[in-house]
């Protein structure tokens, strides 16, 4: 079974929440590994990279995200494009198992800005 929804945030969330999974699985750490590195709740790091949660990373959580990807400067960390856009809506299709009951796959197709 399928299913699309949509939704709204800024640009800036959703590209470094990117940023951060590309780089957390370049270096082998789960969620959970990277989670506890940042001295956090174990699913902190999966409730932020998930789609359908609102969680997302704070001022605060960027200078633990430094620290744990072993950066001496916030700005090494920051290293990704400036965002085109300042708010985004965001079409995702989810693929769930044969009873509906879990998300087996989540893949973004469609990202327009907001102006």
């Amino acid at each position: 079974m399928e299913k699309k929804f949509t939704f709204e945030t800024t640009q800036f969330d959703f590209d470094f929440v990117n940023h951060i999974k590309k780089l957390r699985k370049s270096i082998g750490l789960t969620k959970e590994e990277l989670s506890l590195k940042m001295g956090l709740a174990k699913s902190f790091v999966g409730n932020v990279e998930s789609y359908t949660q609102r969680h997302k990373y704070s001022s605060r959580h960027i200078s633990l995200l430094a620290k744990a990807f072993g950066y001496k400067n916030i700005s090494e960390l920051m290293d990704f494009p400036t965002p085109q856009h300042d708010r985004i809506k965001v079409t995702v299709k989810q693929v769930y198992n044969e009873t509906g009951t879990k998300v087996m796959e989540s893949k973004v197709v469609g990202i327009e800005g907001i102006e």
